[in-house]
């Protein structure tokens, strides 16, 4: 599936459900993301370009990128974890 076939809904629930597991488990690896959400690299990279910290593509500012113990991990920003305690309440 290209990304011009992806429906923009799909994208949009891609996008809640990356956020809400963020928002139960600030700190996830891509790997186990991309597995939990059936998502090939390629569409989580545009994700994490939609959604994260990147000023030159628009990012939204809610998450970033970062390696712990060499792995590839996203983790929310203080915005982000803003954007969970609002949808908390």
């Amino acid at each position: 599936m290209t990304t011009e076939s992806v429906p923009e809904s799909a994208t949009e629930d891609w996008v809640i459900a990356l956020l809400q597991a963020l928002c139960n488990e600030p700190v996830i690896s891509l790997a186990k993301i991309g597995k939990q959400m059936n998502l090939r690299r390629s569409q989580l990279e545009r994700l994490l370009l939609l959604l994260g910290e990147n000023e030159s593509w628009g990012g939204m500012g809610y998450l970033t990128q970062s390696e712990q113990r060499g792995r590839a991990v996203i983790l929310l920003t203080q915005k982000g974890k803003d954007l969970c305690a609002s949808m908390a309440n």
